[in-house]
């Protein structure tokens, strides 16, 4: 038997999580791992000072960051299950993704553009290091160890590709939890480094995805 008839074969066999059961799975993790990043935060940075005052713009950046998720998750579900070879089934489902990310990006480098010359730098790293795209995965990793759980019953066989959508997936959830303590606010900073935090969790997805999904 050839390697794509075989895994076509595990998508048909009833051992293999149902659509419903691995629904569920994939929602649970997504709401305790939200709930363990908060309570991650809440202990080690704490939320913004002024969360009440800057509540609309937490909320523009956590909504920015669910987006990512969504479609991050879209192909997250599709990856969970045994696919064979088929490129360009692959190369679909992470198009719209791309398309997301890199108009973030661009929105990004044009409000930067748009800035004053003399107040740029702080607008796109806030006047040092951007932090966000090493605490960004931080606040996902409750989400992430939570969603290969639940993908590892799913019988996954693009093992990396499916620890890049699960660390992209999770790197969304984690800016979402990150947003409530970033006092940065500009546009610029938000469409890039948040992005380059989500990017870095799905680099470390791919990384480490081959290792903890086999079964």
């Amino acid at each position: 038997m050839k390697t794509d008839e075989l895994i076509e074969a595990l998508a048909r066999t009833p051992e293999t999580a149902t659509p419903d059961r691995l629904y569920r799975r994939l929602a649970l993790a997504l709401i305790v791992g939200l709930f363990l990043g908060l309570v991650l935060l809440r202990v080690f940075m704490g939320f913004r000072p002024d969360i009440g005052v800057a509540a609309p713009l937490v909320a523009m950046k956590a909504g920015f960051s669910a987006f990512i998720a969504t479609f991050a998750g879209g192909l997250a579900l599709r990856l969970a299950k045994p696919i064979s070879g088929a490129t360009g089934t692959i190369r679909r489902l992470a198009t719209p993704l791309g398309l997301v990310i890199l108009s973030a990006i661009a929105i990004g480098l044009i409000a930067l553009m748009a800035t004053e010359p003399g107040y740029r730098f702080a607008a796109f790293a806030a006047g040092g290091f951007p932090w966000c795209v090493i605490l960004i995965p931080v606040c996902g990793l409750p989400t992430a160890l939570l969603l290969v759980w639940a993908m590892r019953e799913a019988a996954p066989t693009r093992l990396a590709l499916a620890g890049a959508a699960i660390g992209a997936l999770s790197g969304g959830v984690g800016a979402m939890v990150y947003a409530l303590f970033c006092s940065v606010d500009s546009v610029a900073f938000v469409t890039i480094w948040y992005v380059a935090g989500i990017g870095f969790a799905a680099a470390i997805g791919a990384m480490v995805g081959g290792r903890l999904l086999r079964w």
